[in-house]
């Protein structure tokens, strides 16, 4: 077993690790909302036209979105919160009066709930047929109360075990949507 300051060591650079994994969902997430809401639902052709090519898009994001949380909370993963959290429960005072027990148990409770939502419900009914818009916005619902769930508790561990702070704001060094600007095929 780990003393506490190894332990701590080897969680921050675990919570650094899965904060780039979940920073990289955030930063998806707001630029599939950004396509959505700036590109396709402002644009009649596409939002009238795109039929297969959109529902395409739209199901590799949330396939894609899905798997990566799978990873995330799976707790026999290389980097895994939920593994690094029930770990802390062997190391009292790393909690400094910052958290309780009950409180890390609910917060274990709440990544176990939606891993079991994630293995469950998304992943083995989603498929082609249900990517229908409706569908996709059910589903994507869930996923971003995972994400939301992952940001929460990155930021408090992350606190808790390095007194620090670690953020999650999305930020490009150019526009994202900068594609859009101009014709991707001329017609002649």
């Amino acid at each position: 077993m780990l003393n506490e300051k190894q332990f701590r060591d080897r969680s921050v650079r675990e919570l650094r690790e899965i904060g780039k994994q979940v920073l990289s969902l955030a930063t998806d997430r707001d630029l599939y909302r950004r396509l959505e809401g700036d590109v396709i639902q402002t644009n009649p052709l596409l939002s009238s036209n795109g039929g297969a090519y959109l529902s395409m898009v739209r199901g590799a994001y949330t396939d894609a979105t899905a798997m990566r949380l799978r990873r995330l909370f799976a707790p026999d993963a290389a980097l895994s919160l939920r593994r690094l959290l029930a770990q802390i429960s062997e190391y009292p005072e790393l909690l400094h009066d910052r958290l309780t027990a009950k409180e890390l148990s609910r917060d274990l409770a709440e990544l176990d709930r939606v891993s079991l939502y994630l293995k469950e419900q998304v992943e083995p009914h989603f498929s082609n047929h249900e990517r229908t818009p409706a569908a996709l916005a059910t589903t994507n619902r869930e996923l971003d109360k995972a994400i939301d769930l992952l940001i929460d508790c990155m930021k408090r561990y992350y606190w808790i075990v390095s007194d620090a702070y670690i953020e999650f704001d999305v930020s490009y060094s150019e526009d994202p949507l900068a594609v859009f600007h101009f014709p991707w095929v001329e017609t002649k």
